[in-house]
């Protein structure tokens, strides 16, 4: 409920705004003009209410989410909710074949092969296609990560007698030639990797790439550029939109003073040119370029892609505790043009190596900044499970409202004029175009809900806006306006009303045994209902709290929830699936198995804990791999060659081809693993 402001203390605000506390501040990129208030009006005039959400058509304008240790059929299952909080690009993990087959997140960037994996954990080739086919008809584009810097190897202490990386055996059975001449030129192919441990110069660090023991492809051979090529059309045939490249910074550049090459001309540059004659659009690139390129000029890189700026965000991570948005305006961008930039709140690699993490709420906030900056890339982290889980979603904060509104109000004014200031302890962005305007407010001081915060906006025009979180209509009069902020301190005012229905649902797609109950609760709607296996001539209206129990609508064990919200003229529909899973009793149940697994062609033994030894304590029964689980807190299913005998069941054996997913916690509580794709 609104508080009533006298008319005394809006004259004080007034006052104080003329005098600068709550004044422009500083401005970047435009002059101000004055703003003096005496009153705040009741009304103000109403502009044409046009404007309908759509995502930009191409990926450079728009947002990305990282779909972090998500299958290519999650993110298949989710392009409605993608969609939905206006996220227009989704960036994959590395698609190569992964070591292990992809059991940890980390062995996607160990990889194997310059060709789509065979055998990952993400899904297969044409469970990628069906994704790409499936997103392209919503307006989404999809990404891939790509590790073209470095191949596998066997652990982070073995070493060639040079001292540098000894490659994984697995690699040959992929890059059989990359292979063989991995150490000295066998065939006139060239030796594949570099071995100038003692490379001096501007370019010493694209010799030998010193992290975690990774044996450094030499990017500079036209073999290995030939494999890389391969790999991206690949790509793009499969239906790939853009490239995110891994350590792109090791990788030198023909301007490099020292060991320059033709690496990204004859890969990336090649790649561009294939994709205009393919679809007539521009591929979208980008390289992960942390700190700075030891020397080296930015522009090296920037002449082919786009480039992280890893430190945008860094610079203002305190804003909350110094109370002063001043530090928003100030942060520096990596180069003058942010259409050359890539920022984000957090990457992986950094929520994976801190020890805390900031709340859902405060990383929307952070996420607001870098969604209006005009020209910049946004790049939004999908937090993986606490277990970093390969293949199993850990949070739905991106389809948060708090983040839909940063989306929204990017995908609407991408191409406006951009205006940033600080009034008070707000961070201002006004966005100006021909036909319409916005703006983007966040409180980072105290504020209590019920009182209103005085705002200057000095290039907006007068009359009625809207907030898109609480819907509040909100009159801006002689450049300022009163507000009253979400807990959030995030405001987004627009010329329209632009509020979209939201719901929560427990469990959004899943396999289950026996029966399964989940509840469907839907907020700020004007219509709700939902429905089953597509079957819309049956509905239910969701009045709050519904509660829903799958087996009663499954046919032959799979059901389609469908559901349907309306807020005006927004509406969400999204649909998830469920399969009910009949389970073989007494043992644990590994499903979907391979049959390559199944009919002895590998030998297969299980790794449990907290003994921490080796057994074959199965049996393959109808195709199910029943595992004997007395004693375990957990293991893991690991594959030998045929034939192979471990010589110590109490000591990890490395001659492992390929190992799944520790099966620990909730699966091992749940009675059975789905492999499907190991």
């Amino acid at each position: 409920m609104k508080k009533t402001i006298k008319k005394t203390v809006c004259l004080l605000l007034a006052a104080a705004l003329c005098l600068g506390l709550f004044g422009c501040g500083r401005v970047k990129d435009a002059p101000a003009p004055e703003a003096s208030v005496s009153a705040r009006p009741v009304e103000g005039k109403d502009f044409p209410d046009s404007y309908v959400d759509a995502l930009p058509e191409r990926a450079e304008d728009g947002l990305t989410l990282h779909a972090f240790n998500w299958t290519y059929n999650e993110v298949r299952d989710n392009l409605e909710g993608i969609r939905n909080a206006g996220f227009k690009n989704v960036l994959l993990m590395p698609v190569q074949q992964p070591k292990d087959g992809g059991a940890a997140w980390w062995a996607f960037y160990q990889p194997l092969s310059f060709s789509i994996g065979e055998s990952s954990a993400l899904g297969t080739k044409d469970e990628l296609i069906a994704l790409c086919d499936e997103a392209e008809a919503l307006g989404i584009c999809i990404l891939a990560d790509i590790v073209v810097n470095h191949m596998a190897n066997i652990g982070e202490d073995v070493k060639e007698p040079d001292g540098t990386p000894t490659v994984y055996p697995g690699v040959q059975d992929y890059e059989p030639r990359i292979y063989l001449n991995r150490n000295e030129d066998t065939d006139g192919t060239g030796v594949t990797f570099h071995h100038n441990r003692g490379a001096k110069g501007t370019g010493a660090d694209t010799q030998f790439y010193a992290y975690g023991n990774l044996p450094d492809l030499d990017t500079s051979n036209p073999y290995v550029q030939e494999r890389i090529l391969s790999l991206l059309k690949e790509c793009i045939d499969a239906g790939i939109d853009g490239f995110r490249f891994d350590a792109a910074k090791h990788i030198e550049t023909a301007s490099d003073a020292d060991y320059p090459s033709d690496f990204w001309e004859n890969t990336l540059e090649q790649a561009k040119l294939y994709y205009r004659e393919k679809t007539g659009n521009e591929l979208y690139a980008y390289g992960e370029i942390l700190n700075s390129p030891a020397g080296r000029s930015l522009s090296s890189y920037t002449r082919y892609m786009r480039i992280t700026d890893d430190g945008f965000a860094a610079q203002f991570k305190n804003v909350f505790s110094a109370k002063d948005p001043s530090k928003i305006l100030n942060a520096d961008l990596k180069t003058a043009d942010p259409s050359e930039l890539i920022a984000w709140v957090e990457s992986h690699d950094e929520y994976v190596s801190s020890n805390t993490h900031y709340s859902d709420v405060r990383v929307a906030k952070y996420w607001s900044v870098i969604a209006a900056k005009k020209d910049l890339g946004g790049l939004y982290l999908a937090r993986p499970t606490e277990e970093l889980t390969v293949g199993k979603i850990g949070s739905y904060a991106f389809e948060s409202e708090y983040v839909a509104v940063s989306n929204r109000f990017h995908n609407r004014f991408y191409d406006a004029d951009s205006y940033e200031s600080v009034s008070g302890s707000c961070y201002v962005n006004e966005k100006i175009a021909p036909d319409d305007q916005g703006v983007l407010i966040l409180n980072v001081g105290e504020f209590e809900s019920d009182q209103s915060v005085l705002v200057s906006l000095p290039h907006l025009e007068d009359g009625n806006y809207y907030d898109a979180l609480t819907g509040a209509k909100v009159t801006v009069f002689d450049h300022a306006a009163e507000l009253f902020f979400d807990p959030s301190g995030i405001a987004i005012l627009t010329r329209t009303r632009d509020t979209h229905p939201q719901f929560d649902l427990s469990e959004r797609g899943c396999s289950y045994a026996g029966s399964k109950e989940i509840t469907l609760t839907a907020r700020n709607c004007d219509e709700a209902y939902y429905y089953f296996n597509g079957d819309r001539s049956e509905t239910w209206p969701i009045d709050g709290t519904v509660s829903i129990r799958l087996e009663e609508h499954a046919v032959d064990g799979r059901t389609e929830l469908g559901v349907m919200l309306r807020k005006g003229v927004n509406v969400t529909e999204q649909s998830f699936r469920y399969q009910q899973i009949p389970l073989v009793e007494g043992a644990f149940n590994i499903l979907n198995l391979s049959d390559k697994y199944l009919n002895g062609e590998y030998e297969l033994y299980i790794w449990s804990w907290p003994s921490n030894s080796w057994s074959r304590n199965y049996e393959i029964r109808d195709g199910v791999m029943l595992v004997d689980t007395a004693g375990m807190a957990g293991f893991l299913i690991a594959v030998f060659e045929k034939g192979y005998e471990i010589p110590n069941p109490n000591k990890w054996d490395s001659h492992v081809i390929k190992q799944s997913i520790d099966i620990s916690g909730e699966i091992l509580q749940s009675g059975f693993c789905d492999m499907a794709g190991f």
